[in-house]
């Protein structure tokens, strides 16, 4: 796991809730069809997306974490993330580069050192991993097999727009992902209740959203976390 990028946060709380959504046709379009099938559908309108917005909300081992990202197209997005230990950071992913900012804390585990972190305060810290960072591809982020298994439950509603939902029990937690019934397809939320409990509302699909990476005036080169140096682009 990296130590800069959407990874620190978004694969760990968001896992359950980025894989395995959904795509297809128009009101009452689910009518009949299995869960199978609904996922298929799901997973196709998803990667379609131009566009999108998340907004999650988690809780493992009495540790809270929430983060919100922009998705402004494949590979470009924002993430602002509160979380244990390190409080908030931001991180922006720009043409396979991720670039990363925090406070104190978080500054000084990715510069290694207390005062290479207050040198940089305020700037924006450069993953050194080689390897493009994939984390927001929003080709890569839905999968059909996370879904396989599940069951369709009881249609229910998100924010007024009524949904079809697959549910699923996964490391212990029983997952419900809710899928619009109305329109595009697109997964709308996804809930995870058990060891952990976690979730993710997806919004704004297709709008306009800018995402560029910051002046190179305020970024600065990150280091690679002890035990790593050598490795190249690991994830």
């Amino acid at each position: 796991m990296r130590l800069y990028g959407k990874s620190l946060a978004v694969v760990g709380i968001v896992g359950v809730a980025l894989t395995g959504c959904s795509s297809g046709g128009g009101e009452q379009s689910f009518d009949g069809k299995s869960a199978g099938t609904i996922a298929d559908e799901a997973t196709a309108a998803m990667k379609s997306a131009k566009s999108f917005r998340l907004a999650t909300d988690g809780e493992e081992r009495g540790q809270r974490t929430k983060v919100t990202m922009e998705v402004a197209g494949s590979g470009k997005c924002r993430t602002k993330m509160d979380l244990p230990m390190v409080g908030q950071v931001e991180s922006v992913t720009v043409d396979g580069a991720s670039y990363s900012k925090g406070g104190p804390e978080f500054m000084k585990m990715v510069l290694g050192g207390e005062a290479a972190a207050k040198a940089a305060q305020g700037r924006w810290v450069k993953s050194p991993d080689k390897a493009k960072d994939t984390t927001c591809r929003i080709e890569s982020l839905f999968t059909p097999e996370a879904l396989k298994g599940s069951s369709r439950g009881a249609d229910s509603s998100v924010d007024g727009r009524r949904t079809a939902t697959l549910t699923k029990s996964e490391q212990g937690n029983q997952v419900t992902v809710h899928v619009a019934a109305e329109g595009k397809p697109y997964v709308l939320r996804i809930e995870a209740q058990g060891a952990a409990k976690n979730t993710a509302t997806f919004s704004s699909f297709d709008e306009r959203i800018e995402v560029a990476a910051p002046p190179a005036s305020q970024v600065v080169e990150g280091k690679r976390p002890a035990g790593q140096a050598g490795q190249s682009g690991q994830q």
